[in-house]
């Protein structure tokens, strides 16, 4: 079997985010989901996150995740947070794209563990 590490936290459908400006960060099924962590869908590549209520203008309207596992779901890279060094709320492993101040989203609250068979 080869080497399927994970360089982080899965991420999953159910995580709390917001953009820097106080918008909320919410991850759309791709489809059918291939895993779930604690019954919540976890997320890929394949998924989109969308931003809404951001408060600047032009506003940030999606959020490009950059840590990926070459763990695959569904064919699709499996989304990863860092290991915090304490719980959330910390910066997530993307930026948010759309406002003149792109940065990272924050993620508020999210499964940290995560079993699998």
């Amino acid at each position: 079997m080869g080497d399927t590490t994970m360089p982080g936290l899965a991420l999953h459908t159910g995580a709390t985010m917001t953009c820097p400006h106080g918008g909320t960060a919410t991850i759309l099924p791709a489809g059918p989901p291939g895993a779930l962590i604690q019954g919540m869908p976890v997320a890929t590549s394949a998924n989109q996150i969308v931003v809404a209520g951001c408060a600047v203008t032009p506003p940030c309207a999606s959020v490009q995740w950059a840590n990926v596992s070459s763990v695959l779901v569904n064919g699709a890279p499996l989304l990863v947070q860092a290991p915090p060094p304490t719980p959330p709320p910390v910066p997530g492993g993307g930026v948010c794209i759309g406002s003149p101040t792109p940065a990272p989203p924050m993620v508020l609250a999210m499964q940290i563990l995560v079993t699998g068979r």
